[in-house]
């Protein structure tokens, strides 16, 4: 069963985090989708995000500061959710930080 009630307090909790370190929404989505491609696979979406923080594609270079908040972001994301429901989080997340920026 999934828990609706932490799913929506954690994406509030993500969508003010987004806003807070001013996210581009389109790449917090990107990596919500990366995690959910790679099967919820932590350790993949932590190598994905250091990679983007450290060396990020050419073309996104003057935008290195989305990348290193979207990884503290994550990394400092503590929650009880499973690994689906945490991507359902995310999603909800920037849904909200969409709405509300």
């Amino acid at each position: 069963m999934k828990d609706w009630d932490g799913i929506t307090t954690e994406a509030e909790y993500v969508a003010l985090q987004l806003r807070q370190n001013a996210v581009d929404l389109a790449e917090a989505e990107k990596a919500g989708n990366y995690f959910i491609d790679h099967k919820y696979d932590e350790e993949q979406m932590t190598r994905y995000l250091n990679l983007l923080a450290e060396n990020p594609p050419v073309r996104s270079k003057r935008s290195v500061h989305h990348y290193r908040n979207l990884r503290k972001i994550w990394r400092n994301w503590r929650t009880a959710l499973t690994k689906a429901e945490k991507a359902g989080a995310w999603g909800w997340g920037i849904r909200l930080a969409k709405t509300e920026g």
